[in-house]
């Protein structure tokens, strides 16, 4: 959490000034992805938030911008793990 305040302090964002959340669904690691849906689902449950999960593989080519092309909200509840 402490990262994620210190760039939003860089970049003059406030956590109340976010209204879509975006959050990586897998494939990754039960650790890692459970701390960042779990912080995710927080800041959109405090600031009434849109919370978007994604693939790894809605990235193509690693091209963030096809995340705002997104159109779909998908279950939270169904991460990917990885071994």
């Amino acid at each position: 959490m402490k990262i994620l305040l210190k760039f939003l302090n860089i970049k003059k964002i406030k956590i109340s000034d976010i209204n879509r959340i975006f959050v990586n669904l897998g494939p990754g690691k039960f650790t890692s992805l459970r701390i960042s849906l779990s912080i995710a689902k927080a800041i959109s449950l405090a600031n009434n938030s849109i919370l978007i999960g994604f693939d790894s593989d809605d990235l193509i080519n690693k091209n963030y911008n096809n995340l705002i092309k997104l159109n779909r909200n998908k279950s939270l509840i169904k991460p990917v793990y990885s071994s």
